[in-house]
């Protein structure tokens, strides 16, 4: 469960460490607000920090939407939104999604099964599969 500022700071610098071509790491709540995280260093966002608010309250609508669906399918592990700029992430946990933007060249695969092993020890009844 991400409890504490240290949490996300561990979670976001390990994420980003993963690949170069990871973007964008964010934690966001379930109001949809950013409440750790950002651009890699070095990198421009696409979008206006307006749109990017606009953003993080979509993520966070749609996982509750994605919550309807919990008794009958299983609860949901990650998303992933495939644009004709980039890649995008989301990981559920607890009340926060863990939100990432990758290169379109990014192999996103890998990047989710690093991520998953790692969310087993942040919430394992969840990422337990």
């Amino acid at each position: 469960m991400i409890d504490k500022v240290t949490d996300y700071k561990e979670i976001y610098q390990y994420i980003l460490g993963l690949d170069d071509k990871i973007r964008f790491v964010g934690i966001i709540n379930d109001l949809g607000r950013l409440v750790y995280g950002g651009m890699r260093p070095g990198v421009l966002s696409l979008e206006s920090e307006t749109e990017s608010i606009k953003i993080y309250m979509e993520f966070a609508l749609i996982s509750k939407l994605h919550t309807d669906f919990d008794s009958k399918l299983g609860e949901v592990l990650y998303s992933l939104t495939v644009r004709k700029k980039i890649k995008m992430l989301s990981f559920p946990v607890s009340d926060h999604i863990i939100r990432l933007s990758l290169e379109k060249t990014a192999d996103h695969e890998k990047i989710v099964k690093n991520i998953l092993s790692f969310l087993k020890a942040i919430d394992p009844g969840r990422y337990e599969f």
